[in-house]
């Protein structure tokens, strides 16, 4: 009698076993036959739903052109990358989530986590829901994630097959690289579920702005990626038998100096714990000073919007977790609220453009794009919420998905019928 590889790994497996030994309970898991047809989740970080039309993108437009293109991708608010990133991977709001912010206040752990902070990054406990490469290995399959916020921390005790650590230095090309390699192991190494993930864009809009030239050359260098993507996939005989979706966390919006709130002329800021500030300002006042902060703020709405934490928008989805503090206070599109003793450095270094702002803004939204074999070809849909994704993997990949706040209903139009 021959086994396959998988076959004799399995029954070496069973007899470990029998006989009392085997794998850490993080590591133990059944391995099914791979998936038919792989997901590819690629994220352009910042890519704001109508960049298309400052430069010329043939390879996005053949993408669209063979699948589905949305009219924009809503973010979860606030509308920034790690809260949005997590969000796509658990279809869960950030309330949910745990991640209310890219900066954010723990008052149980009395701990902060900020996005820098690699030891916060990696570590487990700051993450809830099931993401979607856990929910690829606890059904028997495996991911590779390459990169995605959350695959550094070994969530429900487990992580990608194949992951790494964030590395802005690794080109674009390697990563393509990479992933197309774990896409084109043999059936006992190969992933079913993968990531990429590209940050030029986000950091060419943030730092030049909406109307410049390093911009537009950022929109093509992501153009070139896709296509030498597509390339390479061919070239090992995968393109057009993988499922591909293409995302962004958000939008953008451009700044000026002369729309800085400054949060010591409305109210004392030595009452309050800031957490953070810019499109959002949270903050816990000191006890007994919830009424006094919040009505200094909302004495003096202007460009702002003032809640207290019970009274937060339900759209918003953020309220029923603790590191959401007393107070949040919302800017208007392009404002930032920030401390008067950081409004000269700010604006000698101002950034040109800024996201984080209420998610209802049209200028918030990033984008959507998906093609393979289950989806229809040359198909627009309406702009969606970005929670929907994990339904929709989970479906492709023929998985149980975990509890979410997404559904398929909303986004399967976009699949041929089956």
């Amino acid at each position: 009698m021959y086994l396959t590889s998988r076959c004799k790994k399995l029954f070496i497996s069973f007899l470990l076993i029998s006989m009392g030994f085997g794998c850490s309970s993080s590591q133990k898991k059944i391995l099914k036959a791979p998936s038919e047809h792989p997901v590819l989740l690629i994220s352009f970080d910042g890519f704001r739903y109508d960049y298309f039309s400052k430069k010329n993108t043939p390879n996005f437009d053949q993408f669209a052109a063979e699948g589905i293109k949305a009219n924009g991708l809503i973010p979860v608010f606030p509308t920034k990358t790690f809260p949005n990133h997590y969000s796509i991977a658990t279809g869960l709001y950030p309330e949910n989530s745990g991640l209310v912010g890219n900066t954010m206040y723990d008052p149980e752990f009395e701990e902060w986590y900020r996005i820098r902070d690699r030891e916060a990054v990696e570590n487990k406990k700051w993450y809830k829901g099931e993401p979607i490469w856990n929910t690829v290995e606890n059904q028997g399959l495996r991911a590779g994630t390459l990169f995605w916020v959350g695959s550094e921390a070994a969530i429900q005790n487990r992580q990608p097959t194949y992951w790494k650590r964030y590395d802005g230095s690794i080109s674009g090309t390697a990563r393509i690289d990479t992933v197309v390699k774990w896409l084109g192991y043999p059936d006992e190494k190969r992933v079913d579920f993968a990531t990429l993930y590209f940050a030029d864009v986000d950091g060419a809009g943030h730092r030049y702005g909406l109307q410049s030239d390093s911009l537009t050359a950022a929109i093509s260098r992501a153009d070139s990626l896709l296509g030498y993507l597509r390339t390479q996939l061919q070239q090992q005989n995968l393109w057009g038998n993988i499922n591909i979706l293409i995302v962004s966390d958000h939008g953008m919006t451009p700044l000026a100096e002369d729309k800085i709130i400054a949060l010591e002329s409305i109210v004392d800021t030595a009452k309050v714990k800031l957490i953070t500030t810019g499109p959002v300002a949270m903050m816990e006042p000191n006890d007994g000073q919830v009424e006094t902060v919040y009505n200094q703020l909302k004495k003096n709405e202007k460009y702002y919007r003032v809640y207290k934490k019970e009274n937060l928008p339900e759209r918003y989805h953020l309220k029923n977790n603790r590191r959401v503090p007393s107070i949040i206070v919302v800017a208007d599109l392009g404002y930032m609220i920030m401390k008067e003793q950081y409004r000269k450095s700010f604006v000698e270094s101002l950034p040109s453009a800024m996201h984080g702002f209420d998610n209802n803004q049209k200028a918030m939204q990033g984008i959507f794009m998906a093609q393979g074999p289950a989806f229809k070809k040359n198909f627009k849909v309406p702009s969606f919420e970005n929670i929907h994704i994990y339904e929709l993997m989970a479906h492709l990949l023929n998985l149980k998905p975990s509890p979410n706040d997404g559904s398929l209903q909303s986004v399967n139009v976009m699949l041929k019928r089956q």
